[in-house]
């Protein structure tokens, strides 16, 4: 008799140690939440969620959970494991394709824009910025730094760190509907979603951009066909200084911050994804996470890369690379007028191939290709989550299956 009540003791001690691994829960961590916030009241809405990489693709009825005088709002769950990317079908029409992981809070299609939205929230496409002006290398720098509503210059728990490239772009332009902007709303997506808190620091990149967003790594091949041209502005190995060694402790000294790689981000797009690129390089240090977005890697050749990036350490400290691209011309054919690329690739196959032979952490990096993309804001706007979540968790679990 003793011996079955230690074995039914046993039992109820293990089903209760064990209770928070149940099929049930699991599945629970897989799936996440999709909004949908529809100004034109559609009636028939699906989500069709698939993996830009193995194209399993899943088509969901979207369920009306709220309708106003000014619109209907919808909602269903997909599973985040196997798919990264999604797209809206309302009464026989496809919206843009946009990145899914627990990140995303939702979608909303006011009129003819496709923006992203916070569920719950006030929506606010014009936030106001704390813009300051710095100095570096004898030029002045706009900065434009956004906090969440809720920051607390006190709070005993730091806020992480998010530096944007070309940020008059991303938060401070008017016409930010139509550029690769709404850089907040996703963050206060992300922090709705995570309780992951951040700001958000963007560095104005205007008439000096072909130079200081162009790292001093070797000659590039405008370098080789024109001659070195000259800017009245700081290269792109001082710009990096400026941000290393200016930008940042500015930050870490006036606001409520992380100081550590883990909790500090860069992202840029084009020549932005370039040198953020370049910045995690030189200071592993600093940057955590690097989102090189259809990043202008073409400047430079295989050699040049090569013999930069041998004297670099890979290991398991090494910031996360989360690379983007679409396809650039066919196979086999030249640029020019006529064949005109649409966007960065091979180069960005090709740097994502070399990393991995030189070494790099394999659950470092990972490459989104998409066969569609084009070099063009609203396709960077809509994978930008896709940096926020490598940020977040060290991963995109559907685009690194395969290496792994």
């Amino acid at each position: 008799m003793k011996k079955f009540i230690s074995l039914l003791l046993a039992a109820v001690i293990a089903s209760a140690l064990f209770s928070g691994c149940s099929p049930a829960d699991k599945e629970k961590e897989k799936t996440h939440t999709l909004y949908f916030k529809d100004s034109l009241k559609s009636k028939n809405v699906s989500a069709v969620f698939f993996n830009s990489d193995g194209g399993k693709k899943k088509k969901v009825r979207m369920k009306k959970i709220s309708d106003d005088k000014n619109s209907f709002t919808f909602s269903c769950k997909g599973d985040i494991s196997v798919y990264n990317m999604a797209y809206i079908l309302y009464d026989n029409k496809k919206s843009e394709e946009f990145a899914f992981n627990k990140c995303v809070s939702g979608w909303y299609r006011a009129d003819t824009y496709f923006l992203p939205y916070t569920e719950g929230e006030k929506i606010n496409y014009f936030p106001e910025t704390d813009d300051v002006t710095l100095d570096g290398f004898g030029c002045k720098k706009n900065v434009h730094i956004w906090k969440p509503d809720d920051y607390d210059a006190s709070s005993e728990d730091p806020y992480a760190v998010i530096y944007l490239l070309d940020g008059h772009n991303l938060i401070a332009q008017e016409d930010t509907l139509n550029s690769y902007a709404a850089a907040p709303e996703q963050v206060r997506s992300m922090i709705s979603q995570t309780d992951y808190k951040a700001i958000i620091v963007g560095i104005e990149n205007l008439n000096g951009r072909d130079n200081e967003l162009v790292p001093d790594i070797g000659v590039s091949k405008d370098e080789q066909m024109f001659g070195k041209q000259e800017y009245d502005s700081m290269d792109g190995s001082q710009f990096a200084q400026f941000i290393a060694g200016i930008l940042v402790p500015y930050i870490r000294e006036n606001y409520n911050v992380y100081t550590d790689a883990l909790h500090t981000a860069i992202s840029g797009t084009s020549l932005g994804g370039l040198e953020a690129f370049y910045i995690t390089m030189q200071y592993p240090g600093i940057f955590g996470t690097v989102g090189a977005i259809s990043p202008s890697f073409w400047e430079y050749d295989d050699a040049v890369w090569k013999k930069y990036l041998s004297d670099k350490t890979f290991d398991d400290e090494s910031p996360f690379v989360y690379l983007y691209t679409g396809p650039g011309v066919p196979e086999g054919t030249e640029p020019g007028p006529d064949n005109l690329p649409k966007d960065t690739d091979p180069d960005v196959t090709c740097m994502y191939n070399r990393l991995r032979d030189m070494g790099y952490p394999a659950d470092k990096v990972v490459l989104h290709f998409n066969e569609e993309g084009e070099h063009n804001g609203l396709y960077w706007r809509a994978v930008f989550p896709e940096f926020l979540n490598a940020m977040v968790f060290r991963k995109i679990e559907p685009l690194q299956q395969k290496s792994e």
